[in-house]
This record gives structure tokens, C-alpha cells and sequence, in this order.
């Protein structure tokens, strides 16, 4: 899933939303790593509900925005994907969420509030481009985990 480096505590739902997140890289964004706005791609596919409340807008305006900034190129048809800098960031900081809000595993709210805790290019072009709010996000998400 990934590589070595996709480790922790993993709620099933979390996990899904990685093995998306490789599959939205390879296959609908043409990429050969997994970078954190294919985890925030996983969490659209896999909850989207959930990431439309704490985004504010709808899935599909982010959606198009990130896919907006894909590369061209056939898929990458190898085994694992890497996770870049920003990708492992955004998992680091689901795992620390976790933990500070004394959790066993890290779930989808965790996943959520790491993607928007990191600032890369790619990511933050198509969350601007999406009009989310990315401050106002955190909050919520953070209000949602603080209530269970």
C-alpha cells in the first residue's frame, strides 16, 4: 500500500481511502507518486459526504479542480506508488491528530484534517481554484473530532 513508509494504525475506511488515493493517482491523474491531493482524491471517492462538510463545497467542484492540474501521460503501471514529502506529511499529521484527540486509530477526520494541514503547490492551487476555505475547514473538521 504504497511503500514501507504507509504504516500506522489504520481504521479499514482510512486504509481504503490510501489504496484510492493510488489508484486516483495512476489512474485518473496520469502521476507515478501519491502526493496529498490524491489522499484528499481517496477521501472524495471514499466519503464524500464527509469531506463536502468539511470542505463547504461540493465533491465534484474539488474534484474537477484537482484533476484540472494533472499531467499528461500514460498510467504508471508499477507495483507502489511512492508518497512524496507532502503526502507523508499529511499522514504524520493524521497520525498526531489521532493521537492528541486520544484515538487507537487514525480515521477519516484524522485523514482529513492531515491532507488540509499540509501546503503544496498542487494542492493548494486546486483547493483556491475549488473556493474552499481552508482555515474554516480545519475548524470544522476539528469541531467534528473534538464531538466524537
Amino acid at each position: 500500500m504504497g511503500g514501507s513508509k504507509f504504516s500506522g494504525n489504520y481504521t479499514d475506511r482510512a486504509r481504503r481511502v490510501v489504496v484510492l488515493a493510488q489508484e486516483e493517482s495512476r489512474w485518473m491523474m496520469n502521476d507515478s507518486y501519491i502526493g496529498p491531493e490524491h489522499l484528499l482524491l481517496g477521501l472524495l471517492h471514499a466519503e464524500p459526504d464527509a469531506v463536502q462538510t468539511a470542505l463547504g463545497v461540493w465533491p465534484e467542484e474539488v474534484r474537477v479542480a484537482i484533476v484540472r492540474f494533472a499531467s499528461p501521460g500514460p498510467p504508471d503501471t508499477s507495483e507502489e506508488l511512492p508518497f512524496t514529502r507532502g503526502a507523508l506529511d499529511a499522514l504524520k499529521a493524521a497520525q498526531r491528530t489521532a493521537r492528541e484527540h486520544h484515538c487507537d486509530h487514525v480515521g477519516i477526520k484524522h485523514l482529513l484534517f492531515g491532507v488540509l494541514s499540509v501546503h503544496r503547490d498542487r494542492l493548494d492551487r486546486a483547493l483556491d481554484a475549488a473556493g474552499v476555505d481552508r482555515e474554516s475547514a480545519q475548524t470544522r473538521v476539528m469541531a467534528a473530532l473534538t464531538q466524537g
